[in-house]
């Protein structure tokens, strides 16, 4: 049986743990994916919306396939090993980003790592909880401190490597990336999980063919149970406008707001602590409130937020928009965790949460494949508000249908 245990109460040293790893991961890629990878494209090499969306489209494609592979290789072994292997690799790829020239290859193949190896490690993240705890209570105040932990990341991270670009090449804001990830290591390797989930140890299959049928597995568990596939959908169609912005954001920055790279950094700081606040909020929220009702209306708060923060041209309006946009951002991702966690086994959770990530990310890519034209042609503060727009419809359109089905 999972071990359970109290809401309230003083914080395990696993739980401290698993909220320290949580912010040295997403700290790594916060301060090394928009000012760092965006960046240097952006501003040392003079790339426009096209260079840029090849460049965000490959990193989330390689996102996807990670965030897929994950699920499995979880199920089989478990997030903690998951873990060491692609936190190691992520400082190889940040030694490689520091000391590389820039050039359009290296800052391809830092994407593509990237975007594989943190698909890897969030999936890992995301069903570390439920090996750990039993019970909404506690997954949930687990699922609020994680994020936390991911929301202050975005305040530090950016931050932090906009600060460095002020001192320093652009270039070397991929040196936190090779560093912070190496105590998260060494944390991951002494936090064991708690929950042993029963696998079939006389299943010997091997090869490609038993991994894309446990893929297989888990995408039929996910659409088959009918919430979870509500929470899937939920997911995929409220992230879906938000792929424009991995494109034209910086372009947004350089050419409507007029500001520098230190801005990109900033400005997604101020995102950062409306994060923060939302997460902390969820820890308020009584655990029989949870719903998907409430996911939806929290997924309306980021698409006004948005609507703020891309139509004007002026810097204030941006930061107040990030605020609002974070906030719902950060309500949404612990709500959204434990509402999946608590319906699965530990033995398949990692695939579902593979596939709950696969709809997240993948969302965003198809809006990179015209973004760049749609630019091209009505602007890119245009697309970027229509995009806004869009998700705010969106979210109302869930809220309308969770509330009628009462879930």
């Amino acid at each position: 049986m999972p071990l359970s245990m109290p809401e309230k109460g003083p914080l395990s040293t696993s739980t401290r743990r698993l909220v320290a790893i949580n912010f040295l991961q997403q700290l790594g890629f916060q301060s090394t994916y928009f000012v760092g990878i965006i960046g240097c494209a952006t501003y040392i090499l003079g790339a426009g919306a096209l260079e840029i969306s090849i460049l965000v489209f490959c990193l989330n494609v390689f996102l996807v396939v990670g965030t897929f592979c994950a699920g499995v290789v979880i199920d089989a072994i478990g997030p903690r090993r998951t873990l060491v292997v692609s936190l190691a690799a992520m400082s190889v790829a940040g030694f490689l980003g520091w000391l590389a020239p820039v050039s359009y290859p290296v800052l391809y193949l830092m994407g593509i790592m990237n975007g594989f190896l943190f698909g890897v490690g969030t999936t890992a993240m995301d069903a570390y909880p439920r090996y750990m705890v039993d019970g909404r209570g506690e997954l949930k105040r687990m699922n609020s401190l994680n994020n936390t932990a991911t929301c202050l990341s975005v305040i530090v991270g950016p931050t932090l490597g906009g600060t460095m670009t002020t001192i320093f090449p652009t270039q070397y804001v991929f040196a936190i990336l090779a560093l912070c990830v190496l105590p998260a290591i060494w944390l991951v390797w002494v936090t064991p999980e708690t929950v042993c989930p029963q696998r079939d140890q006389g299943d010997e299959r091997r090869g490609a063919k038993a991994f894309f049928d446990d893929i297989g597995e888990g995408i039929k568990i996910t659409f088959t149970h009918d919430e979870l596939r509500l929470l899937f959908f939920i997911g995929f169609m409220g992230f879906f406008c938000y792929g424009a912005f991995d494109s034209l954001e910086s372009l947004f920055y350089r050419d409507y707001l007029k500001v520098g790279t230190e801005w990109m950094g900033w400005l997604s700081a101020f995102a950062g602590v409306g994060s923060t606040i939302g997460s902390l909020f969820i820890l308020r929220v009584p655990s029989k409130r949870l719903s998907m009702k409430l996911l939806s209306a929290f997924l309306l708060l980021t698409g006004v937020g948005s609507m703020v923060y891309t139509g004007t041209p002026y810097l204030l309006c941006a930061v107040i928009g990030q605020i609002l946009t974070g906030l719902g951002f950060g309500a949404m991702g612990p709500v959204r965790s434990t509402l999946t966690q608590e319906r699965c086994d530990p033995s398949y959770v990692g695939r579902v949460v593979s596939v709950m990530r696969v709809g997240l990310n993948s969302a965003g890519v198809l809006p990179l494949l015209v973004a760049p034209f749609l630019a091209d042609a009505f602007g890119v503060q245009p697309v970027l508000f229509g995009a806004s727009t869009l998700t705010a419809l969106i979210s109302g359109a869930f809220i309308v249908y969770t509330a009628r089905r009462s879930v």
